[in-house]
């Protein structure tokens, strides 16, 4: 990804002359008021020529006018588009392969059976004495169930504060199983404190259950808990479970107690040792507590495991003991507890009994899918994403039901809707401490992120495999974030997009990925950009590889011009690694478009070189420095065609422009382990930073510079691009040492040290912000020890 400040530069290197001249060529660089052109000539010994400005017949623009927007779309943005590219990477492979797989194995929504079956009119049901008994064999005290249960003794209501699915339940029904001696039922999940009666509630000592969330537990006062507390009597008790955090021991009256999960260590051993209890094996239950504390099956379980997935966790270790799972079934099974949850979240939209319940899930489920698509960016961007997506899927139920008297979505939002406290818990999300770049400067954010990283993969896939109906709306969204100016939104948006054609590649390439491909206007570049990290996402699935290269293949070979930069741009990604010498010769001869070209047409394709060009500087930052340098190395010794030649300046320059940071694009590879730069070389030119960390690329490098800096354009080199080493430099020790100790390497000869020392003087005499005469000094020494 390269800085579009070369072309910028390019621009402002020429002379005043040059200005009131023609305008230059796309792909030169213009020198006293002339252009040169980018044909067939060689750049660095062809004659100079008037520019004559001419129409092409395509689009009638001037010859040299760029037919798309020439302007890199990161441009000074480029660290936060790594950043976004980063960590968007999603991965169907693996463990995850289990994703490709459209059908749901096993589908588990709700709270186990656990209640006798009634008439539909009784508001309560039993409490299977089964499932007590289990429980009370396995359960594992949380923090503060002594005063929990003394609060319960004393008052005979107690209300329970925390998230959905940690185990609340669990702990309502133990506390109450102790007091009412097994005679224990829970009220229908559609109850409310107010309709209660005297009917509802039997004297004899018996222990209730009520869960309230959303509307119904903000609006729980002392009040209405005062009325249960009488229909209670002396003899009964009841647990109100609600979703609320605000919650403290003097809350309602002190009635309430905040709730934490058991420790997950605690649970895991409980439920192991009652797995394998029947099974008489002495030491069993140690060994696979031993080997659940491994590396592989604790990653397996996940960061932030809920209670249930922790029982189920221990049951597939016992099965593993008893030689029924290998390992690996082991691991996809337990990755498969993050699709049971998922599903239990989206099971939701099809059951909600009200307008209000429906639109209440359907602008959590958009949430949730934002932060899948956003996760590890600022909580302002999830949440705004979120509610356009929540206003596209509103207009899709308003569509389909045809009755405008449902109002979905016409109500005004409440300013409160958002409520970032209860929003992240209830979709398993946090927030961290973490970094958003502004231009080349990291800033710390807060970050929201889903506390396991697999749900963003297994909640897309979900989504995209399962329910159909949401298709529409969802790539609406995504082509609208897809023109976003911010790499931070559009690189992400593009990146759920690649999941989504590796997951069904016919419906989404043709409807979001082709039409980007093959864009022209306005954001053009931006778009096609879109499609390729859209297709580099895609192709990480081995199985659409194949696919993604074959039409490549077919676009380089007879696609449109928007289409072949689609292809050049794509192959400066990951996919282009795979294969890094057959891309080699992809990007030279989509980067060569004057050899294909008529005489007269040789003016046009500027921008494919630099589209090319940019990819092969791209690949260099990708970790594949070793073939880039040898390629770009044999092009300008031995290659003398000058559409080669040219494409290996453009590649030098933005090559040259790469900073340390850039070279984080090493961990954005899937499954490579190549070793980034510290910290302390963000700021360095890349190329500086890799020659110090690996000598053995420093003859390379220096010859590509010193060919750049000795040609024709070598002054446009030194002073715009290679000048901006030195300032990298100037406040920098370690850097300085670094340029001192490669400068050497850039003087053969009294020429190369004049060029060198009359850039140093010009920037030392800089009026604006002249060079730091110590490190000038420096500098000079090391160019005159060379020649001396």
């Amino acid at each position: 990804m390269a800085d579009d400040a070369i072309s910028a530069s390019a621009s402002a290197s020429a002379s005043a002359s040059a200005s009131a001249s023609a305008s230059p060529k796309q792909g030169t660089v213009p020198e006293s008021g002339k252009a040169i052109p980018t044909g067939k000539s060689d750049p660095d010994n062809a004659k100079k020529v008037p520019d004559a400005p001419r129409k092409t017949p395509e689009t009638g623009k001037k010859a040299g006018e760029s037919r798309t927007d020439a302007k890199d779309p990161f441009g000074a943005e480029r660290r936060e588009a790594e950043e976004a590219y980063r960590n968007g990477i999603l991965r169907t492979d693996g463990t995850m392969a289990f994703l490709r797989d459209t059908k749901i194995k096993k589908q588990h929504i709700g709270d186990v059976n656990i209640f006798s079956t009634g008439p539909r009119a009784r508001r309560s049901s039993t409490v299977l004495k089964e499932y007590l008994v289990r429980l009370r064999a396995r359960y594992v005290q949380v923090v503060g169930y002594h005063g929990m249960h003394e609060r319960l003794v004393e008052r005979h209501l107690l209300v329970l504060g925390g998230q959905d699915g940690t185990g609340r339940f669990a702990t309502a029904l133990h506390l109450l199983d102790q007091l009412s001696r097994g005679k224990v039922s829970r009220f229908d999940d559609d109850q409310d404190i107010e309709s209660l009666t005297d009917a509802d509630f039997e004297k004899e000592g018996r222990g209730y259950v009520l869960v309230l969330a959303g509307d119904e537990a903000a609006g729980l006062t002392e009040a209405n808990l005062g009325k249960l507390r009488d229909l209670l009597g002396e003899r009964s008790y009841c647990v109100v479970i609600t979703d609320r955090d605000d919650l403290k021991e003097s809350s309602l009256g002190g009635c309430a107690a905040a709730y934490s999960p058991p420790l997950v260590v605690d649970l895991l051993k409980r439920h192991i040792a009652e797995e394998v209890r029947k099974d008489g094996e002495i030491g069993m239950a140690l060994r696979l507590n031993e080997i659940a504390a491994g590396a592989r099956f604790k990653d397996a379980l996940g960061p932030a495991p809920r209670p249930a997935e922790v029982v189920e966790m221990a049951r597939l270790l016992a099965d593993y003991g008893r030689g029924r799972l290998s390992p690996e079934e082991v691991e996809t099974q337990a990755n498969q507890l993050v699709q049971d949850q998922v599903v239990q979240w989206f099971a939701g939209l099809s059951g909600a009994r009200t307008e209000q319940a429906l639109e209440r899930e359907l602008r959590l489920a958009a949430f949730r899918i934002a932060l899948a698509v956003f996760s590890k960016s600022p909580y302002h961007i999830v949440a705004k994403a979120g509610v356009s997506l929540a206003e596209n899927l509103l207009k899709v139920v308003s569509r389909s039901s045809d009755d405008e008297a449902r109002g979905l979505g016409a109500a005004k939002m409440s300013l409160f809707s958002d409520d970032q406290a209860r929003r992240l818990p209830a979709c398993r999300a946090e927030l961290v401490d973490g970094w958003l770049s502004f231009g080349d400067v990291r800033l710390p954010v807060d970050l929201a992120k889903y506390a396991d990283d697999r749900f963003p993969v297994v909640l897309l896939s979900h989504v995209w495999l399962h329910h159909h109906n949401l298709r529409g709306a969802m790539v609406t969204w995504l082509q609208k974030l897809s023109e976003d100016p911010r790499p931070t939104i559009w690189v992400r948006a593009a990146q759920a997009t690649g999941l989504f054609c590796s997951l069904d590649f016919h419906f989404t390439f043709n409807e979001t990925i082709w039409p980007a491909a093959d864009a022209r206007g306005a954001k053009a570049a931006q778009r096609r950009l879109f499609a390729a990290v859209a297709l580099d996402q895609a192709a990480r699935d081995e199985r659409m590889t194949e696919a993604i290269s074959d039409r490549l293949r077919g676009w380089r070979h007879g696609g449109t011009e928007a289409e072949k930069w689609t292809t050049a741009a794509t192959l400066g990604y990951d996919l282009g690694r795979q294969a890094i010498q057959v891309t080699l010769r992809e990007l030279r001869v989509l980067g060569t478009p004057s050899e294909q070209q008529r005489a007269l047409d040789e003016d046009e394709g500027a921008d494919l070189v630099r589209v090319s060009a940019r990819s092969i500087a791209n690949l260099l930052a990708f970790g594949e420095a070793e073939p880039i340098l040898q390629q770009l190395v044999e092009w300008i010794d031995v290659d003398q065609r000058s559409s080669v030649r040219e494409l290996a300046w453009w590649a030098m320059l933005y090559s040259i422009v790469l900073r340390g940071f850039d070279l984080d694009a090493l961990r954005i590879s899937a499954g490579r382990q190549e070793r980034s730069l510290p910290r302390e070389q963000e700021g360095w030119p890349l190329l500086l930073a890799l020659q110090d960390a690996e000598p053995r690329f420093t003859v390379q490098i220096a010859e590509l510079l010193r060919w750049g800096l000795r040609g024709r354009r070598g002054d446009f080199v030194a002073k715009s691009l290679f000048g901006s080493w030195i300032r990298a430099a100037e406040n920098d020790a370690e850097c300085l040492r670094a340029l001192v100790a490669f400068v050497p390497y850039l003087v053969h000869d009294d020429a190369d040290a004049s060029r060198l020392s009359y850039l140093i003087t010009r920037l030392q005499n800089d009026w604006s912000d002249p060079l730091d005469s110590e490190a000038a000094t420096v500098l000079t020494a090391a160019i005159s020890k060379e020649t001396a």
